[in-house]
């Protein structure tokens, strides 16, 4: 049987470079990466690997970046994915500290903006103690350029550094349709660090993104802080996911 305490992150190689082939379930990890490194694409496998096996997903927009098409096509369900996207990144940490402890979601992902109002260290520092409190999974996507402090916090909080750069671009043809990209884990209290792989990251082909905007339609619920809210029906997912606790 599968270890159920242990979650892919949909990537095979990088599963067997992180040790215990995947994330466990208090995993806190940080995917740094500039511009189209694969950081975001890595985080959704993650999310919807995390999705089969049963957890409820949050995900913090701090961004304002998330793509919901992308997240379909990568196989994300967003019935079970609450995208939290606040007025203020404050209020943000807030509504995602108060999901952690409510023991509502086994994973938070919390997408960081280059440049942001305000500081975010202690409210990051504070995230990550909830989910290894809790035994949640805790991803932070660190932009390249964040500032000294968010860096230096989420280096002492988190246990799986993944350093993300792109090395070339995969060709069909004349068309460039996917990216290799390379990871090292800078990091890891749960395996073997110092080790590198490289993925090939396949974009969306346009068939994909007409099928998975298909997909969306308008309806109540979806993502906090928006005016009209959406919800996404993809087929349903492989596992029913565990109930909220009361």
């Amino acid at each position: 049987m599968p270890d159920r305490s242990v979650i892919s992150t949909g990537f095979p190689l990088l599963d067997a470079a992180l040790g215990p082939a995947g994330l466990p379930a208090e995993a806190s990890v940080v995917v740094r990466g500039g511009p189209s490194s694969g950081k975001t694409t890595l985080a959704l496998r993650c999310v919807a690997e995390a999705q089969a096996d049963g957890d409820i997903v949050a995900w913090l927009d701090l961004g304002r970046a998330f793509d919901p098409v992308e997240a379909v096509g990568r196989g994300v369900d967003p019935r079970w994915l609450l995208v939290v996207r606040p007025a203020d990144p404050q209020e943000g940490l807030d509504l995602a500290a108060a999901l952690l402890a409510g023991r509502s979601i086994g994973l938070l992902v919390v997408d960081l903006p280059a440049r942001a109002r305000g500081r975010l260290d202690d409210g990051l520092r504070r995230l990550a103690a909830h989910a290894r409190r809790v035994s949640a999974r805790f991803i932070a996507l660190e932009p390249d350029r964040a500032p000294g402090a968010v860096q230096a916090v989420l280096a002492r909080s988190t246990g799986l550094r993944l350093e993300l750069e792109r090395q070339a671009w995969l060709r069909l043809g004349q068309d460039v349709v996917g990216q290799r990209t390379a990871v090292v884990v800078a990091k890891n209290r749960y395996g073997p660090p110092g080790r590198r792989v490289e993925l090939d990251i396949h974009y969306l082909a346009d068939g994909e993104r007409a099928l998975a905007a298909h997909r969306l339609t308008t309806d109540e619920g979806g993502i906090a802080g928006e005016p009209v809210p959406i919800r996404l029906e993809p087929a349903p997912p492989s596992r029913s996911p565990r109930p909220v606790p009361a």
